[in-house]
C-alpha cells in the first residue's frame, strides 16, 4: 500500500520562514520516501493547487505552510484528506498591535474576519490540523474554533550540520565586525524585517537604548530588511547597526559570534531564529508570552514584551552575570537537540499515514515517476524563464526533452537539486 501525498508549496517567498518550512519538510521527507517505498511525495505550487486534476491523483494532500489565518483555498478542500499546517495567528489574537500602521489594519481588518468564519464553518472539509508549539494549538482551539481532537502539536526543527557553535567565537566576533564596519566588541543580534509590528523592534531599541545609558558594551546587530521608520530610529541610537539582507553563510556567522539573541517579540508561531541560536549555543533574551517559554525553557531569559523597562533589566542581568551567560549557553544548546528536521518529518508522515483513507494497491515505481513529474511541473512554474520553453513538453509528456533540460539545466538551481525530491533522483534514474 503506497500512500500518494500532494505536498502544496509556497516556494519562492524570499527570506520567509514559511519558505523555510516547506523545504526542509520536502527535504527530510524525500529521504525517507527513497528508503521506504510506503509512500510518494510531489510538489504543487499553492497559486496553482487547483488546476487541472492534481488532487484527484493523491490519497492526501498537505499544506504544512498556510500560515496566519488562511483558509485553504477553495480547490484544496475537495480532497478526502486535507492536512493543514498553521504557523502562528497573530493577527486574530492581536490584531492592530502586529500591525505597522492603522491603515494596514484597516486593509486586512476585513479579511482576516472573512477567512476565520470560513475556519468556523467548514472545519469538516479539513482532516487534521497540525502546528508547533501547545501554545499555538490552544490559540487555534479558541480562536478558529477547530476541536482539539483534530489538532497534532508537531515541532519544526533546525539544521544542527548548518547552525553550531563557532570554534572560536572571538575569531567568528572579530571576522563579523570587520565585516560591518564595527568595533570589534560583544554584540546581540536581533531579527527583524518587515514585521517589525510582530517583533518588537522598537520597543527592543528602547530597551536597549536604556541598557546602553546603563554601561553595557554591546552593540545590537540588526538582521533583516527594514522600512525607513526603523532605520531612523536605530539611527538615534549609539551602538544598533542596521545589517540588512544578510546571506545565509554571514548570518550564521554572525549567530555564532553573539552573545545572544534578543526577540521580544509580542507574538511568535515557533521562533526559527530562537533554535537556530540555541543550535550555535547562543541563548535568547525573549518573551514571556505564546510560544518562546515552550521553545527556549531554560536556554534563555524571559521579559514581558510590553516593558520597556523589564527588558532592559534582562539585558543588563545578563551582560553583567557571566555564570549566567554560560549556564544559558549551555540549556541553549542542550535543548537544541529537541528539534530536528528529520523527526518533524517522521511525525508528519505518521500523522498522513494514520489519518488517510486509502483503498487503492498503488505502484511504487509508477507512483514514483507520476510525484516527480508533478515536481518537475512545479519546478517550472516557480522559475516563470523556464515555463514557456518546456511547457508543451510537458503538457505532451515529452520525457526525453523534460529530462534533457532538467538535467543540463534544472539540477543547477539550488531548489531542484536540494528540495525537490523525488525530482533529483527520478531525473537521474530515467536520464540513465
Amino acid at each position: 500500500m503506497v500512500v500518494k501525498i500532494n505536498l502544496i508549496a509556497n516556494y519562492g517567498l524570499h527570506a520567509s520562514s514559511l519558505t523555510l518550512i516547506t523545504q526542509k519538510l520536502f527535504l527530510e521527507l524525500g529521504k525517507i520516501m527513497n528508503k521506504q517505498k510506503s509512500f510518494t511525495i510531489a510538489a504543487t505550487m499553492y497559486s496553482s493547487a487547483g488546476v487541472g486534476d492534481v488532487n484527484q491523483h493523491y490519497d492526501c494532500v498537505s499544506i504544512p505552510n498556510m500560515g496566519g489565518y488562511n483558509f485553504p483555498p477553495k480547490s484544496t478542500t475537495s480532497s478526502k484528506n486535507l492536512f493543514i499546517g498553521i504557523v502562528g495567528i497573530d493577527e486574530v489574537v492581536l490584531g492592530r498591535k502586529v500591525f505597522r500602521t492603522e491603515k494596514d489594519w484597516k486593509r486586512y481588518r476585513p479579511i482576516i474576519d472573512t477567512e476565520v468564519k470560513k475556519w468556523k464553518k467548514h472545519i469538516e472539509k479539513i482532516n487534521r490540523v497540525h502546528t508547533s508549539t501547545v501554545s499555538d494549538k490552544e490559540q487555534i482551539i479558541d480562536y478558529l474554533k477547530v476541536p482539539e481532537e483534530k489538532i497534532d502539536v508537531i515541532p519544526y526543527g533546525v539544521d544542527h550540520n548548518v547552525f553550531k557553535p563557532s570554534k572560536d567565537k572571538r575569531v567568528t566576533r572579530k571576522k563579523i565586525c570587520s565585516k560591518f564596519y564595527v568595533k570589534d566588541i560583544p554584540y546581540f543580534v536581533h531579527v527583524s524585517e518587515t514585521n517589525w509590528a510582530r517583533k518588537n523592534t522598537i520597543r527592543l531599541f528602547e530597551a536597549f537604548k536604556k541598557a546602553k545609558s546603563a554601561g553595557i558594551p554591546h552593540n545590537l546587530m540588526v538582521i533583516g530588511r527594514n522600512e525607513p521608520l526603523i532605520h531612523k530610529k536605530a539611527q538615534e541610537i549609539p551602538g544598533i547597526v542596521m545589517c540588512g539582507y544578510v546571506k545565509e553563510e554571514d548570518m550564521i556567522e554572525m549567530i555564532q559570534g553573539a552573545d545572544a539573541l534578543l526577540l521580544p517579540s509580542i507574538h511568535e508561531g515557533f521562533g526559527l531564529p530562537l533554535v537556530e541560536c540555541m543550535s550555535c549555543g547562543i541563548p535568547a533574551i525573549t518573551s514571556n508570552v505564546f510560544s518562546p517559554p515552550e521553545i527556549v525553557k531554560d536556554g534563555g531569559l524571559l521579559a514581558d514584551p510590553y516593558s520597556t523597562s523589564d527588558i532592559t533589566e534582562r539585558i543588563i542581568e545578563f551582560v553583567k552575570n557571566k555564570k549566567l551567560q554560560e549556564d544559558l549557553s549551555k540549556h541553549a544548546l542542550e535543548r537544541s537537540l529537541d528539534f530536528s528536521w528529520m523527526k518533524t518529518a517522521e511525525e508528519l508522515l505518521k500523522l498522513f499515514q494514520e489519518n488517510t483513507e486509502n483503498e487503492l494497491d498503488n505502484d511504487f515505481d509508477a507512483d514514483y515517476d507520476l510525484a516527480a513529474y508533478r515536481t518537475l511541473v512545479t519546478v517550472c512554474q516557480i522559475h516563470p524563464h523556464l515555463k514557456n520553453q518546456t511547457r508543451q513538453d510537458l503538457l505532451e509528456m515529452n520525457y526525453a526533452k523534460i529530462i534533457n533540460w532538467a538535467v543540463t539545466v534544472g539540477l543547477e538551481d539550488g531548489y531542484v537539486k536540494d528540495y525537490l525530491i523525488p525530482l533529483t533522483k527520478w531525473l537521474e534514474e530515467h536520464y540513465k
